[in-house]
């Protein structure tokens, strides 16, 4: 007890000293905690968004070789397409943990008309129309969007009320659809109405869709149609239904307008290149490859890799000059207590009690500068890391725009771009600051020590002057 309260009295007779090793201490831990706080939220946001994108798996056209087939005047290989019996035979891949399949079906009715849709657009014969790969088999024009259950955005939006049920309920049961609020007022159609949609290769000899009005919705969010007013780029237009509806519809007529839109999880991002390659052996055509959302993972991960790896750097050089400033005042603190420590061993007291003494003021000193280091960390680790991973956002769409330029862009970014990252004072964090301060204590103390354990209390009192 003698000994900690005897530290706790040198630590208040020698404040000049004192008070420049807690400043360099505090310094130090400061800007560690900064560097440590924004490292460890990186972490956990890359995890995130590696195992949501890196998981998330599409099918996608093969550039080059679809434009060497475009080269060799094979047009109806370019537009075959990937069938929807491959798409379902890939989703049993070993590698597959789960599915999400959604179907659209291009329909034409005569007696319902689509929002934005010109007066007799319905009637077009379309036979003569000649398409890129051939000849077209539509003998009229489709007026109708039919969705076959939603995607994951389709689901997230009536999750956050984008979309949302004003009358009536969600499809359920096969053959039950819902409209848009716009769509039913232009069709007078109300809940338990019935509609026909008729197949638009053939509408008099194929079986028509027919469906039921479970509920109608409401759609606050506009159409984003790049400036073309379309009817079948009217979002209002959507008619929503089951996914075995139109799958069953799909097996008793033409498959050639219900395509089916798959998005494939795998059980470990590191899974992709092994499950391409299983499904081109599948039957998948070597026009397309299945690839993660490269736009999607690059405009939100790559900015957060590159703040990791600044703050990586900025600790490592903190540590290293503060280390070496404290190394410095540490020998010269000793240096001036040489003959303290030689009387106070010449009165009989054992190295390890004099050891012990200086270990005591040192942990006093990191506990101060400890407590205002994490209180200044976690002040100042928002506006900082704001401020760095606005560089790398901006380095980041520099790159993407030269990319651009040069024509090498990818597909578009199915996720917002992360603008802010939230930053926080973790468990985790706290742990880590901490033994790094008990490692400058160590240094600090260690150095004394060994300075104790050198010399003998003649030497050191006969070293005086």
């Amino acid at each position: 007890m003698y000994i900690f309260k005897n530290a706790l009295k040198n630590l208040s007779r020698n404040k000049g000293r004192n008070i420049l090793l807690g400043i360099i201490m505090t310094a130090i831990l400061s800007c560690t905690a900064i560097s440590i706080i924004i490292n460890t939220t990186s972490n956990e946001i890359i995890k995130d968004y590696k195992d949501r994108f890196g998981a998330e798996v599409f099918i996608q056209p093969n550039m080059e070789k679809t434009q060497e087939k475009i080269n060799e005047g094979k047009f109806e290989e370019v537009n075959k397409g990937v069938s929807n019996d491959i798409k379902e035979k890939i989703a049993k891949s070993k590698y597959v943990k789960k599915t999400i399949f959604s179907l659209t079906f291009s329909g034409y009715s005569e007696d319902i008309k689509a929002i934005d849709q010109p007066d007799g657009s319905g009637d077009v014969d379309m036979s003569n129309v000649i398409s890129i790969g051939g000849q077209s088999n539509l003998k009229k024009s489709p007026n109708l969007n039919v969705l076959g259950g939603l995607n994951n955005e389709g689901n997230k939006e009536f999750e956050n009320g984008t979309r949302k049920i004003t009358e009536g309920k969600m499809p359920k049961k096969n053959n039950e659809a819902i409209v848009s609020e716009e769509f039913a007022k232009l069709n007078n159609l109300k809940v338990g109405d019935k509609i026909k949609i008729k197949n638009p290769q053939d509408p008099e000899n194929f079986d028509s869709l027919d469906l039921s009005i479970s509920g109608i919705y409401y759609d606050s969010a506009k159409s984003n149609n790049y400036g073309i007013k379309h009817h079948m780029l009217n979002r209002s237009n959507e008619i929503i239904t089951t996914y075995d509806t139109l799958k069953l519809y799909d097996k008793k007529s033409s498959q050639d307008l219900v395509a089916m839109d798959a998005k494939y999880y795998l059980k470990d991002p590191d899974l992709a290149e092994d499950f391409n390659k299983e499904a081109h052996k599948m039957g998948l055509s070597e026009l397309f490859d299945l690839s993660v959302d490269a736009s999607s993972y690059n405009s939100i991960v790559k900015p957060v890799e590159g703040l990791k790896g600044v703050s990586k750097i900025f600790m490592t050089l903190v540590l290293g000059f503060g280390g070496s400033v404290l190394v410095l005042i540490s020998i010269l603190a000793i240096r001036e207590r040489k003959y303290e420590i030689g009387v106070l061993r010449a009165m009989g007291m054992k190295k390890g009690k004099v050891a012990l003494g200086l270990i005591f003021e040192t942990l006093s000193m990191i506990a101060i500068s400890l407590s205002i280091g994490l209180t200044i960390g976690s002040i100042s680790a928002q506006p900082v890391s704001n401020m760095l991973l606005q560089g790398q956002i901006d380095a980041q769409r520099q790159a993407e725009s030269v990319s651009m330029t040069v024509g090498f862009a990818g597909a578009s970014t199915t996720a917002p771009a992360l603008e802010k990252l939230d930053v926080f004072l973790s468990v985790e964090s706290i742990l880590s600051i901490t033994l790094i301060a008990l490692l400058l204590g160590v240094v600090s103390a260690g150095i004394g020590i060994l300075y104790i354990n050198r010399y003998e209390p003649r030497r050191i009192l006969t070293e005086r002057n």
